[in-house]
């Protein structure tokens, strides 16, 4: 199926060190460079699953530009929607330590803050022939807004961050199905509790929410059930990097396949344990 993803694409620069960090001076280590961003990496693992994807997202005026084009058209994620704007090439900057886990990072993302409902209002039509489309909550609050009310079609939102979640409030009422994290369910509600925080998101126009708790699994809910998945235990040391991106897809698999509630956790899960297996051979 066709899938329109509205939100942040990056180029990420990682840097994995080959001992442990030495802080003040130069550590011989790895650099790496890949498309990154929630909604591109969400598309991503879209393709992988069989669907075409769409993005509508900024590109700068650099010459990261290009490269990140060239790397998002190698994942077959369609980038004809994008708009060229008047800034740097979203850019994230990760330094990890010894170990693999993150020790820094920075983010330049002004780009998609060119993103507004006036550069987009004659590009959001291109994602009409879309079955769902995907938002993320990089985009500036008005624009997302403006977006879910033009859109004639199911939406499911990833909450991004923390901080970044308030921008979903105001378009709840047009959100089909949600997927926060534990910290994000509460910055977004007040409430420490999955089932109070669902309910809160529920009671606010959400169809469907989808709260992910990492070893614990996912909470899910709608207005007539609700119940938590646990999540499927993967071989000791397999990473965990972009778990939240598979069990994305996997949810929204089961949205275009119009499962019910319970079962869309259920292989979302599944879809998250499948994937993270296989990177990590």
């Amino acid at each position: 199926m066709h899938i329109g993803v509205i939100g942040g694409l990056n180029l990420d620069i990682l840097g994995f060190p080959h001992q442990e960090l030495r802080l003040h001076d130069s550590n011989p280590g790895h650099v790496t460079m890949c498309a990154g961003g929630v909604g591109h990496n969400i598309g991503v693992q879209l393709t992988k699953l069989g669907h075409s994807v769409t993005m509508l997202t900024a590109i700068g005026n650099d010459s990261q530009a290009l490269l990140l084009a060239n790397l998002c058209r190698a994942e077959n994620i369609d980038l004809s929607c994008a708009l060229k704007v008047n800034a740097p090439t979203c850019t994230y900057l990760c330094l990890h330590d010894h170990t693999g886990d993150m020790y820094c990072a920075l983010n330049d993302m002004q780009a998609v803050d060119c993103l507004t409902p006036d550069a987009i209002k004659d590009t959001l039509p291109m994602l009409s022939s879309c079955e769902l489309c995907v938002m993320d909550a990089n985009p500036p609050a008005e624009t997302l807004l403006y977006a879910a009310q033009n859109l004639k079609m199911p939406i499911f939102a990833d909450a991004v961050s923390a901080f970044k979640c308030q921008k979903l409030l105001p378009l709840l009422p047009s959100i089909t199905a949600i997927k926060p994290n534990l910290m994000e369910a509460e910055a977004m509600t007040g409430e420490k509790d999955p089932e109070k925080a669902a309910k809160v998101l529920l009671d606010s126009g959400v169809q469907q929410v989808f709260i992910s708790m990492g070893k614990d699994g996912v909470f899910y809910a709608d207005h007539f059930t609700s119940g938590q998945v646990p999540a499927i235990a993967l071989p000791e040391g397999t990473p965990l990097t972009g778990a939240g991106d598979c069990l994305c897809a996997g949810l929204i698999d089961g949205l275009l396949s119009r499962m019910n509630t319970h079962d869309i956790a259920q292989l979302g899960v599944r879809t998250a344990y499948h994937m993270l297996s296989k990177q990590s051979r």
